[in-house]
């Protein structure tokens, strides 16, 4: 029975790998598990999914069959690659403490964060700083600064005293730490997130617990009177009062009442009723008398009050909805331009829900007369209206609540019952259906993407979203799954993120249809005949209310940066959703008399008012069994006439909604030539099906002759009003069918958008059924014309949501480009624009094909919205943007790039393209070529120019952006990685290249050039015709080593302690006595060999001698290798305690009689042409050939790399001088071989090879060379195949050498220096 056990390998959950196997390691020891049985105790406790993971990393081969330690390695390299420095430094200086985040759990985050900073000795410096600038109370802050002397475990523990004395305080104050009221800081704003105002709201993280706010005194009940609750929690907020009829309180505090208004009457107790949903959990007792202070008002306008700012006096509007009180930056500019404005993170929005991002706060002197005064907060707004005052500034000022009116809910009373008697149907919570959805597939085979690359800006945010959505309990996290969907982040108006999965490119395609048939228009509408009154409920999330069996839920699950998530329930974009949600609604109602649903909308209807209340009771009571919920603010009420799917009902019948042709009946009159053809072309579209058409529109195609003056007469606009009334009758406009397919054609022009929706007949005939149209903003007109072309998709859909959603149609569109993005093949790209992604996800609820006509087929959207209905109401709201993500992360703001924008020539060209529309061709301009390859995902966004989530920078502005990303010297990888999550422009990657280069710090220190590719030595055919020299030095002694390059004899001869040119003259005179003359000689540039006696003792003996380039043996290879060979030999000789010379003499003897394989005989045979004392040996293959095969097969397993440089270029060479710096610049004078230059500079004449040479431009790439006789090679012990140019005949000693104009350019003239002339006629075969 093993001890202790293990449990699986969490892949997906972060867990640890080298801790779990440290764990593995100490199960082993713990119980004496053999070596060979560590492989297999590790395969079978890591679990399914980790043993998959081992057996692709280990394929072909096994993971049973590696080592542990390899096994071990090849997991930890794919789990944990290494990581990117600067970037997980950045994540950790971005860490602040969270809201209800207590110390601990702060420090132990830092600590995780800190563990990839490579921060070494300086952790705790770094996790010092971090920790205090990241606490979120000021008060811990600040004393933990007043510490001269601070280090990490002094801060933690101080910060930690501080915080538990600050929990007891709340505590001893009768309140919770995390109430709203301590959650309150300086100037008063809570931490309410996302609340409604009527100006402007704030969404500011909250203060930490223990700010300066103090918890105001309760005050009793206006309700009830009694003490220790709110009045919005009172449970006599829905009586209704007996004095006065009044709903909201009770009798005995009612105004009527003698004793309530003897009290109330120096006090004036006016309130104004706030949903909780909306207040954001702020509680007041009520507003503030406001004693002593004028208030203006003017019919039912606002209401105003004067205050002292600054010693002016300024009129506010007062608005008890908004938190904060602000100025426009006109009014500052006039009245407050001397103080300076200082940042600040909150984030506003407007009543309507438009994000505001103001652009600052000044700090400001405050009095009111009849109260007191304060320095209080006052934040600036671009384009703000006039002062507001808010909550902050009453409360802090004491102004006690305004003597207005009693404001009361519209509602009625009876509704309210409804509300109050079913809170579970009628809640903020996502309801429940009782039972879980399954889903099925049509083909098993699992689908997955793996997560898209998010930019830096955008990965914090999407993670703080999905920790969201799991402490709500939508989404877990699993370790692995068969099925992935990449997720689109979508930045939403106020500036957060909103995660969808583009499920159409995954299980969309796999998910069984579920046929369950939408109800007919008749018979929803005869259901509802008769009634008297009409009710209109919508859903809370529909989908979001449907939870998923535990066999589905894997087939939502979406890929990210973090991991990999699965949908309890059923997520947006879902293609099966409407049909199944029908039947859900459908089995939960059926049965129910004047109750209607079609998809998420329900119509309940009654004979009469008694009648109608029991109807939804009995809806309610269905919804409230199934665990489903309604949205109250969406629901009608007991209302004389609704419009439901697109019709008018009331009790005297069923109408067609005339806004669904009103694009057509309202239609504007044209005003120039360009209008009215687009008016003809829509006319035309449905020419067959309108008689006399030519006869009607013969005044209007008049206008169109040539040389006819534009005037529109009483004629054309008769003409005109009559086609629009045939237009809108039979046989053009048809009655909607469920059973004939539909066809949405949608169109945008420079100023509107045209939506036209038509049924397909059997006859192939299209009659319209649907038409809209409106203009563009002023915004809307700023966007490029792929965005302005999306909008228009949106608007169509959108626009007609009731004959579209659940059912499958095919959409028309102009631009091709669209037909991509909103595909169902290659799904949502990631370098779209984040507008275009938001529309792709509100699209994916809708089942559609995408098809692309030319623009004269789409010609009826073409003509509304060249004609468009006046509307100002934008579509969609853009205040919040990547760009917005980016400003927090680098130096220059968006508006900063916008600006240089407009000043850059070639960005200006791009701007109006993009936003007119691109040529076919562009000019020859590189940059413009550039821009239009990626034209497609380039829009423009707050004024930049974006290629899909980068910004692209303006060339003035380029400098500065290197120079951010230069800073630290991370290196022209790590600098491209960081450039392109943030920005582009073209030769982006050229230029970081060229900053790096030119920085001399990172110059220094940058590593040696790419090895250059070996070139190997010609063969020489004859033996004793080049030989390579070098020296071995063992224990204080010098040995001498000659190698022949064609035999591979080596000779090894003993100097003693010295190495004087004399005594190695000596040793190859010794040498040339048994040889013979070489034609050359390698050596490196020691001392001996550059003396002018051993070049002399050369030169007069006719051999040329070859010098290496400095610190580069490898150039000498055979030399190089043949030392280390001899020294191994010496070394063993001493370690067994034998002779050196004897172990040597033994050694060359056996060496030289032995076949080298590189010639494939040994080298005795190579040199003399016979075996030294040994029996005979088979005849061996020719040499030439094997040595040719040996070095193509070290060729073909070599680099390929080649590099070389011309005579006068600027290169960087290696300075190995004393004290100098490691890289020195020179000029090439002289190419002294292949691969070996002269290089002049300041301080002198320097030979180098090719792999200390570093061209200060881009090098040309060549291919490997082959080096003649007379070429110095760059190897170690390769040689060359036989046959080769160096193969020369032997000369007479007294023959004389070819002309120096006639020899071919060889390494021995250029690379080394020449021991001088051949020696002439006269020199005798003797050698001197």
């Amino acid at each position: 029975m093993p001890i202790g056990k293990i449990h699986g390998f969490d892949l997906e959950g972060g867990e640890n790998w080298p801790a779990y196997v440290r764990l593995v390691k100490q199960f082993i020891l713990l119980n004496d598990i053999k070596d060979n049985l560590r492989v297999a105790t590790l395969v079978t406790h890591v679990g399914a999914p980790t043993y998959r993971l081992m057996c692709d990393l280990c394929a072909p081969d096994n993971p049973e069959d590696k080592p542990f330690d390899t096994l071990v390695e090849l997991v930890k390299n794919h789990l944990e690659p290494k990581r990117s420095e600067i970037a997980e430094r950045h994540v950790f200086r971005q860490r602040r403490q969270g809201q209800g985040e207590n110390i601990n759990v702060f420090l132990q985050s830092l600590k995780h964060l800190a563990t990839h900073c490579n921060f070494e000795n300086q952790l705790e410096v770094n996790l010092r700083d971090q920790f205090v600038s990241g606490l979120r109370s000021e008060e811990i802050r600040s004393r933990l600064f007043a510490e001269t002397s601070l280090d990490y475990k002094k801060a933690v523990e101080l910060a930690l005293a501080l915080e538990a004395a600050e929990q007891h305080a709340a505590k001893a104050a009768g309140q919770a730490p995390g109430a709203p009221w301590a959650a309150a800081g300086p100037t008063g704003l809570t931490a309410d997130a996302g609340e409604r105002v009527h100006r402007v709201s704030a969404a500011r993280p909250a203060a930490a617990p223990g700010r300066d706010a103090a918890a105001p005194r309760r005050k009793a009940c206006w309700r009830c009177g009694r003490e220790g609750h709110a009045p919005r929690r009172c449970r006599y907020k829905s009586y209704v009062c007996d004095k006065c009829k009044v709903k909201g309180h009770l009798g005995s505090v009612c105004d009527k009442n003698d004793v309530s208004a003897g009290r109330s009457s120096s006090k004036y107790q006016n309130f104004m009723e706030t949903d909780s949903s909306e207040s954001g959990g702020e509680v007041y007792e009520g507003l503030y008398t406001i004693k002593g202070l004028s208030i203006q008002n003017v019919k039912d306008g606002p209401y105003y009050c004067e205050l002292l700012v600054e010693n002016q006096s300024v009129l506010f509007e007062i608005d008890t909805g908004s938190k904060i009180s602000a100025v426009s930056k006109s009014f500052y500019d006039q009245h407050l331009s001397n103080l300076t404005i200082e940042k600040d993170n909150i984030k506003l929005q407007s009543y309507t829900g438009d994000a505001i991002v103001p652009l600052g706060r000044v700090s400001v002197r405050v009095s009111c007369s009849g109260a007191g005064d304060a320095i209080l907060p006052l934040f600036i707004i671009e384009h703000g209206g006039p002062p507001l005052i808010g909550r902050t500034w009453m409360r802090e000022l004491k102004l006690k609540s305004l003597n207005l009116f009693h404001l009361k809910e519209d509602v009625d009373p009876i509704v309210l019952e409804l509300k109050q008697e079913f809170p579970e149907v009628f809640t903020d919570k996502i309801g429940t259906y009782k039972h879980k959805l399954s889903l099925h597939l049509s083909d098993n085979t699992p689908v997955f993407f793996k997560s898209r690359a998010l930019p830096l800006a955008l990965r914090e945010p999407v993670e703080n979203e999905l920790k969201r959505l799991q402490d709500e309990g939508i989404i877990y996290k699993v370790d692995g799954s068969d099925y992935g969907t990449p997720i689109v982040p979508i930045i939403k108006p106020d500036g957060s993120i909103r995660l969808c999965g583009d499920y159409k490119v995954t299980v969309n395609k796999l998910l069984k249809d579920y046929h369950f048939p939408l109800p007919k228009i008749e018979e929803l509408f005869a259901t509802l005949s008769g009634g008297e009154q009409y009710s209109k409920l919508d859903f809370k999330n529909a989908f979001m209310q449907l939870e998923l069996s535990e066999s589905s839920q894997p087939l939502t699950a979406i890929t990210t940066h973090v991991g990999t998530f699965v949908y309890r329930r059923a997520p947006f974009g879902l293609k099966c959703l409407p049909e199944k949600f029908q039947k859900i609604v459908f089995d939960t109602l059926n049965g129910l008399d004047f109750v209607v649903a079609f998809i998420d909308d329900i119509c309940v209807s009654g004979r009469n008012k008694t009648h109608h209340l029991e109807n939804l009771r009995a809806v309610l009571t269905r919804l409230r069994e199934a665990g489903l919920t309604i949205k109250f603010s969406k629901c009608e009420f007991l209302k004389d006439e609704v419009c439901y799917l697109c019709y008018r009902i009331n009790k005297h019948g069923l109408y067609t909604d005339t806004s669904k042709v009103s694009a057509i009946t309202k239609m504007p009159i044209p005003e120039n030539v360009s209008q009215l053809r687009a008016l003809l072309g829509f006319i035309n579209y449905y020419a067959r099906f309108i008689p006399n058409l030519s006869t009607i529109l013969h005044p209007l195609h008049a206008l169109l002759k040539k040389g006819v003056k534009w005037e529109w007469s009483d004629s054309c606009n008769a003409a005109f009003e009559e086609i629009k009334v045939r237009l809108t009758s039979d046989p053009v406009l048809a009655h909607y069918s469920p059973e004939l397919p539909l066809v949405l054609a949608v169109d945008s022009s420079a100023y509107g958008l045209g939506a036209v929706l038509a049924q397909r007949h059997p006859d192939g005939s299209e009659r319209l059924v649907c038409c809209a149209s409106r203009t563009l903003n002023d915004a809307e007109r700023l966007y490029s014309q792929v965005d302005k072309e999306a909008l228009a998709i949106v608007y169509g859909v959108t626009r007609h949501h009731q004959y579209l959603f659940g059912r499958h149609f095919t959409l028309r569109s102009d631009h091709k480009a669209l037909s991509y993005i909103f595909g169902p093949k290659k799904g949502i790209p990631q370098t779209a624009a984040s507008r275009l992604q938001r529309y792709a996800v509100r699209l994916a609820a809708y089942d559609f094909n995408i098809v692309f006509v030319k623009s004269e087929m789409n010609s009826n959207a073409d003509g509304l919205s060249r004609l468009p209905l006046s509307k100002t109401k934008a579509e969609d709201r853009d205040d919040a943007a990547y760009l917005h993500f980016v400003e927090d992360t680098f130096p220059l703001s968006h508006k900063d790039v916008a600006h240089a924008t407009k000043s850059d020539k070639t960005l200006c060209k791009i701007y109006g393209y993009i936003m007119s529309g691109w040529p076919t061709v562009v000019g020859d301009s590189d940059d413009e070529k550039a821009y239009f390859h990626r034209r497609e995902n380039l829009h423009i966004d707050h004024g930049c120019i974006v290629w899909g989530y980068r910004v692209v920078v303006p060339e003035k502005l380029r400098a500065q952006i290197l120079e951010e990303v230069h800073a630290g010297h991370v290196g022209v990888v790590r600098m491209k990685s960081i450039a392109r999550g943030y920005v582009w422009w073209p030769r982006l990657d050229a230029d970081l290249e060229a900053r790096a280069a030119a920085c001399a710090a990172c110059r220094e220190q940058r590593d040696a050039p790419p090895r250059h590719a070996p070139v190997p030595y010609v063969w020489p055919s004859d033996p004793w015709t080049r030989l390579h020299v070098d020296f071995l030095q063992y224990q204080g002694k010098y040995y001498f080593l000659v190698l022949d390059s064609h035999s591979k004899w080596i000779e090894v001869f003993l100097m003693g302690t010295g190495t004087s040119a004399n005594l190695v003259s000596n040793r190859l005179r010794e040498c040339f006595s048994r040889f013979g003359l070489p034609k050359c000689l390698v050596s490196d540039g020691g001392p001996p060999f550059r003396s002018q006696e051993f070049e002399a003792f050369l030169s007069r003996n006719g051999i040329k001698h070859i010098l290496i380039a400095p610190y580069h043996p490898s150039s000498n290879g055979a030399a190089e290798n043949a030392v280390k060979t001899v020294k191994k030999v010496i070394k063993k000789a001493v370690s067994e305690g034998e002779n050196i010379d004897r172990a040597l003499n033994n050694f060359l003897l056996v060496y030289r009689n032995s076949t080298h394989t590189s010639t494939e005989r040994s080298p005795a045979e190579a040199l003399l042409g016979r075996r030294l004392r040994v029996r005979m040996d088979l005849l061996r293959p020719a040499a030439a050939d094997a040595v040719a095969a040996a070095q193509a097969r070290q060729l073909q397993h070599a680099p390929s790399t080649t590099r070389e440089v011309q005579i006068g270029d600027r290169v960087l060479f290696r300075d190995y001088s004393k004290n100098s710096p490691k890289w020195a610049e020179g000029d090439i004078s002289e190419r002294t071989g292949v691969v070996t230059y002269k290089v002049k500079s300041d301080h002198g004449e320097y030979r180098k090879h090719i792999d200390q040479i570093m061209p200060l431009r881009r090098h040309t790439l060549s291919s490997n060379p082959t080096i003649t006789d007379n070429e110095v090679l760059n190897t170690d012990t390769w040689e060359s195949a036989p046959n080769s140019p160096l193969s020369v005949a032997p000369q007479s000693p007294h023959a004389s050498p070819p002309p120096a104009a006639s020899a071919p350019p060889s390494d021995y003239a250029e690379q080394e220096s020449t021991s001088g002339d051949w020696v002439n006629n006269s020199v005798t075969p003797l050698f001197l």
